[in-house]
């Protein structure tokens, strides 16, 4: 079966008119529900259908957090259109959160049920936690890859006692690469946006690394999109971000070779590609620039 079978399934949740027509929805988690549904279908006893419910659940649920933090929480008035797309982006993320119970409970997955309703406060819970401190200025650049990568990851783990005892470590170290793989690629994505739109890595770690003048107009909020491009450049944010991804997936190359089965192996090969993928496009750019 392909393994974006998931991805079809939950179309018919995820594509409405009202919300293509009015706002917008985060990127699909495709990575990480491939990767967990490649673990579940690997373990004998589990069967396709409660495979598909367990990654289909998943995805909606991830689907309908990542929603919410689209949320844009702006005080004062706002154009009718604005209020619209918020909206429709709360009830979109209430919808995608809330069929999972359904799916499970149809499917008899009484437990896990429970399971990701706590890795729902968890997950909530880490990423108060992260916006804080980034508030605060209390991260640095890798602490700040290392806590968003454990928020991508959280809602993933509740399965891992689903999946076969032998399997189970590598599946966490697996999920923990994949996860770091998605959180570069975000800020490889939206390292652009000025630091009044976006703190993430790139600006973390000019604050630590660069010049005193740098630093002084970061911290003074006087950041325009000339200047940031400008000082992505000077730091080489872009090379630093794919020599990050880079890591990741040799990382997770070597856990390739622990995994049992030649199937098993194909098909997180094909999980990691895409990203193998981007890196090779990066490379290309950077010989021809």
């Amino acid at each position: 079966m392909r393994l974006d079978r998931i991805t079809e399934l939950a179309r018919k949740y995820v594509e409405y008119d009202m919300i293509s027509t009015h706002t917008e929805l985060p990127d699909f988690p495709v990575p990480r529900v491939r990767l967990l549904y490649t673990f579940l279908t690997d373990r004998e006893d589990v069967t396709q259908k409660s495979a598909e419910n367990c990654a289909l659940a998943a995805f909606l649920v991830q689907t309908g957090m990542d929603t919410h933090d689209l949320i844009d929480l702006g005080d004062g008035e706002q154009q009718e259109s604005k209020m619209r797309s918020r909206q429709l982006k709360v009830l979109a993320g209430d919808y995608f959160s809330s069929v999972f119970y359904a799916l499970l409970a149809g499917a008899g997955e009484i437990d896990m049920v429970s399971a990701m309703s706590s890795a729902i406060c968890e997950a909530n819970s880490l990423k108060v936690k992260l916006y804080t401190k980034l508030k605060q200025m209390l991260l640095t650049a890798e602490d700040y890859l290392k806590e968003s990568t454990q928020v991508k990851m959280c809602l993933f783990l509740a399965f891992s006692g689903l999946l076969d005892k032998s399997k189970q470590n590598v599946w966490r170290l697996m999920l923990t690469e994949l996860s770091r793989c998605e959180v570069v690629m975000d800020e490889l994505k939206h390292s652009s946006s000025i630091p009044e739109k976006r703190r993430g890595y790139a600006y973390l770690h000019i604050l630590e690394t660069g010049t005193s003048e740098d630093k002084e107009m970061l911290r003074r909020h006087s950041v325009g999109e000339r200047e940031w491009g400008s000082m992505l450049i000077k730091y080489n944010m872009k090379e630093q971000l794919s020599g990050l991804l880079q890591q990741s997936l040799e990382r997770a190359q070597m856990l390739l070779q622990e995994c049992r089965g030649d199937k098993l192996r194909a098909e997180i090969h094909s999980v990691l590609e895409p990203f193998q993928n981007v890196l090779s496009i990066q490379r290309r750019a950077a010989q021809e620039g």
